[in-house]
């Protein structure tokens, strides 16, 4: 699996979440056999640029964000891009790790919950209007067409946003799926975006 599967799948859920009401099911309805991704938001579902998403923090190691997320992750490894991910779906978190040093890379919240949001009050789901006028527009941005998805850092604050790129359906296009926090600094991406 590549990263851009990662993402492909990410915004599949997405894309699957929203056509089904992006509800959960009430107790007793039945529905889905496990909740939308970010269904069960980590802590006070706070994003600190640079800092923390929730109670997992980029001062932490993998160990300790398990210990404070929980037990119930997915692990992929992803040599070409040197990464490794963690991935806790019902919380909508992912860490990605750095393969040779182990080093915490990012660690984003995602799916369709605005139940995470920024200092800033930007949250998932939010059109990129409203990260642009919480943040401005000094940032790096990255297309990825092929995945229906651009990534934008803002590299001084540590803090990029997944806005869906799918102009086909006006529901979800321009909307962020993601918002990861890391280092401030360059971060570049791990895949080449498109020219």
């Amino acid at each position: 699996m590549t990263w851009r599967l990662v993402i492909l799948a990410c915004v599949g859920v997405l894309l699957v979440s929203l056509a089904a009401g992006v509800g959960a099911a009430a107790p007793g309805e039945g529905g889905p056999a496990e909740p939308r991704p970010g269904s069960q938001p980590l802590g006070d579902g706070l994003i600190v640029p640079g800092q923390r998403v929730g109670p997992a923090k980029l001062s932490m190691t993998v160990d300790q964000i398990v210990e404070a997320v929980g037990p119930r992750f997915k692990r992929d490894e992803f040599p070409k891009e040197g990464i490794i991910l963690y991935e806790w779906r019902t919380e909508g978190l992912w860490v990605s790790q750095v393969l040779a040093t182990k080093a915490i890379r990012l660690i984003s919240a995602f799916g369709t919950t605005d139940k995470y949001h920024t200092e800033n009050g930007v949250a998932l789901m939010h059109p990129r209007s409203r990260m642009e006028q919480a943040y401005g527009q000094r940032y790096k941005e990255y297309a990825y067409p092929e995945d229906k998805i651009t990534l934008v850092r803002y590299h001084d604050l540590g803090l990029q946003f997944g806005i869906v790129n799918q102009p086909s359906n006006p529901a979800i296009n321009g909307r962020i799926f993601q918002i990861g926090v890391f280092k401030p600094g360059d971060l570049p991406p791990t895949k080449t975006p498109a020219q």
